[in-house]
């Protein structure tokens, strides 16, 4: 079928790619619009001619100031431009609604899962996902869009907000951020249903995890600060691992929900590389039937994910045992990470009482109360 003809641009009489902020324009006046109506009252726009340059395709658009006049002119509304943010909420809004309606091109998801064998919605999709399954993956998505991403862009934008010296100052500054963490899993029914004694000890158990996994989902990009922070904190070699962790998980964080349904896994995991020296998982929670249960749920969820978004079920396996390598390889880190800072007594000392509670320590366990950690 040929492309819809959208007529001509009215600013610069460009062929027109569609309707941009209320009139049909090409792309370089969007662009150019986009980039400058947002500038007017911090920047000066002068013509160097009489106020009425030509503006037109036809001859390099050179006026600025007479191409943004024009702009106005044929009806461009500024009101329509969309923040960094609400293009960012946008667009994943429409990610999840292409993923239920299964209308993602195969060509599109390679580069947007930026993987060889990547996860792409297939005919095959209604097959795996049912409507329940659809609206769990839906509440997934909103959860975490409600809590950790818009915390990210209203209180943890620039994070840390200095580089810091030492673990304690570090994770200090992380606590506030790892509450808003926990409101993602209070949101999941499963999680939440769990006796509260249970919560707090799955929580304890996996707090080097969940956020090891959950940092490149919430700061895809290392800041300089972050990357001076665990410079100085954790020297070297463990730096240049964490920035392993980060180029491993890149090539998961722009699925919608892949990592999202994969920390939910992590948290309700009932083993545990912390109490290794407990055979018998009935000596560290009170009902591990129920977490079993709970887990399950979103173990059997991402299972036909992947399936739903894999054209086979070869391809699906393939993909599968890259993330287990991917958790693997996470874990591992934790457990480096998790051994050095146990290592610190100064150090946690020094930290608040929700992070000093997720190292006890036997000469002294911190008395915070399970409300204090989870609500």
């Amino acid at each position: 079928m040929a492309n819809k003809s959208h007529g001509r641009c009215l600013v610069c009489d460009g062929v027109a790619i569609g309707l941009n902020f209320g009139v049909p324009t090409c792309m370089p006046c969007k662009a150019f619009f986009r980039r400058n109506a947002v500038k007017l009252g911090t920047r000066n726009f002068v013509c160097l001619g009489d106020g009425d340059c030509l503006v037109s395709y036809k001859h390099g658009r050179l006026c600025n100031c007479c191409r943004l006049a024009k702009c106005f002119r044929v009806g461009m509304k500024k009101s329509m431009i969309l923040s960094d943010e609400e293009r960012e909420t946008r667009n994943r809004l429409v990610e999840l609604n292409r993923l239920k309606r299964g209308k993602i091109p195969k060509q599109e998801c390679v580069e947007w899962m930026k993987l060889s064998t990547s996860l792409c919605v297939s005919k095959r999709s209604v097959q795996y996902l049912s409507s329940s399954d659809q609206v769990v993956l839906a509440n997934i998505f909103n959860a975490y869009e409600n809590t950790c991403m818009r915390a990210k862009k209203t209180q943890f934008q620039c994070f840390p907000a200095v580089p810091h010296t030492s673990i304690h100052e570090f994770l200090n500054e992380f606590s506030s951020s790892f509450q808003i963490f926990l409101e993602y899993f209070k949101n999941i029914p499963e999680f939440d249903n769990i006796i509260m004694d249970d919560k707090v000890r799955l929580v304890k158990s996996h707090f080097g995890i969940m956020i090891n996994m959950n940092e490149p989902l919430m700061h895809p990009i290392t800041s300089s600060n972050l990357l001076a922070t665990w410079t100085n904190v954790f020297g070297i070699n463990l730096t240049k691992r964490l920035l392993k962790r980060n180029e491993i998980m890149e090539q998961y964080i722009y699925d919608p929900l892949l990592l999202k349904i994969l920390l939910i896994i992590l948290v309700l995991s009932s083993n545990n590389v912390r109490h290794l020296n407990h055979v018998d998982i009935i000596e560290i929670y009170d009902n591990s039937l129920s977490i079993y249960a709970a887990q399950n749920v979103y173990i059997e969820l991402l299972w036909r994910y992947i399936l739903s978004r894999s054209e086979t079920e070869k391809d699906a396996v393939k993909f599968y045992n890259k993330l287990i390598m991917c958790i693997l390889y996470t874990q591992n880190l934790d457990m480096d990470i998790d051994s050095y800072v146990t290592s610190l007594t100064h150090e946690i000392q020094q930290m608040e009482p929700l992070m000093q509670n997720m190292w006890p320590r036997n000469d002294q366990i911190i008395d915070i109360t399970d409300d204090e950690i989870i609500v």
